[in-house]
């Protein structure tokens, strides 16, 4: 099985492996460990439980092994068998894990604001640090007041055809939906696509995520229900991209700067062609932010998992990058 403390031994390969290099991962199991901890004698204490506390079959792994565990599923996007097989497990014990620490890996992590998917209340360990944790937007602007740009972009990733319950309806098999199918087809990527919006800031701190929509949803129409632009402070600027034309509309209060649409059968001009470059300058940001969110396979390869949990990994994936770009950041130190 693998061993955290043998693996630790090689920095590199560890980062390699979970994402995180070995500082960084004790620090994080330090955070889950009351996390856990309260969860677990929350479960035990439930209505309906027969068991005094103490008995049934002891768990395997512990909150580091299982935080490993979890980090390399992230990363690598690997069959729960192959888990499995690493950790001496059966699969749908590592499925059971996983499932378990997900919730309370966002709940440790500064995560990025989102529309919470799944039911996971805030817990705050009693013996955590002194160390503040940017959960939310509002901590963001708390913590720094001068930030005054939001960078949004869009990304995809690939999902199954969506299909009928089975038992839903008349019929023995489970047949495709047409209307769901239209709304999950992305024509850009040619097949059927879970859609989400991220909003960084310009050092690269991811602090919004909107629910997962149809690959056919338009980037405005996602943005316009994110519920991102009611939090932002007046007069804040926005920097979207080509598909954001016509924002200011959406939002009059704010300042929304896009780059210029070259004219129907026409050319830009020196001036347009001169300021869209400096607006991609900016939103560099973004786009880097989204190829670190992409180096975890389980946000970039073909979703398998249930379409109501796609937040939740995205959360837990983005608290990652923040993570590292707020231990890594000298404006953050």
């Amino acid at each position: 099985m693998l061993q955290v403390v043998r693996l630790m031994q090689r920095p590199r390969s560890f980062e390699s492996l979970c994402g995180l290099n070995p500082a960084e991962f004790t620090l994080l199991a330090e955070q889950l460990e009351p996390l856990w901890t309260r969860a677990h004698r929350t479960s035990l204490l439930r209505e309906g439980r027969q068991r005094r506390i103490g008995a049934g079959r002891q768990f395997k792994l512990d909150v580091p092994h299982r935080l490993l565990l979890t980090l390399i599923y992230l990363r690598h996007d690997l069959p729960m068998h192959l888990l499995g097989v690493l950790f001496e497990m059966d699969a749908a014990n590592v499925c059971r894990n996983i499932h378990a620490l997900l919730p309370l890996l966002e709940q440790a992590l500064p995560a990025p604001l989102r529309a919470r998917t799944l039911d996971s209340r805030k817990v705050t360990p009693d013996d955590a640090g002194p160390r503040r944790r940017l959960r939310t937007l509002k901590d963001v602007l708390e913590a720094f007041p001068e930030i005054a740009d939001i960078i949004v972009d869009g990304t995809e990733q690939p999902r199954g055809q969506p299909k009928k319950k089975k038992g839903s309806g008349p019929g023995k098999k489970a047949v495709g939906r047409p209307k769901d199918q239209k709304k999950f087809f992305s024509v850009k990527k040619g097949t059927h696509t879970l859609q989400t919006q991220v909003a960084v800031t310009p050092d690269g701190l991811a602090v919004h995520l909107s629910a997962p929509a149809g690959g056919r949803t338009h980037d405005m129409k996602v943005l316009g229900q994110s519920r991102l632009l009611g939090r932002l402070p007046r007069g804040s600027r926005i920097w979207g991209d080509r598909g954001d034309t016509g924002l200011d509309k959406l939002c009059p209060a704010h300042e929304v700067i896009v780059p210029r649409m070259r004219p129907k059968g026409g050319v830009l001009n020196p001036e347009d062609r001169e300021l869209n470059h400096q607006i991609s300058k900016v939103r560099i940001t973004v786009e880097n932010v989204v190829c670190k969110l992409k180096k975890f396979r389980v946000c970039r390869e073909f979703y398998r998992n249930d379409p109501g949990r796609h937040g939740l990994f995205w959360g837990c994936v983005a608290g990652l990058v923040n993570l590292r770009t707020v231990n890594r950041s000298p404006q953050f130190a």
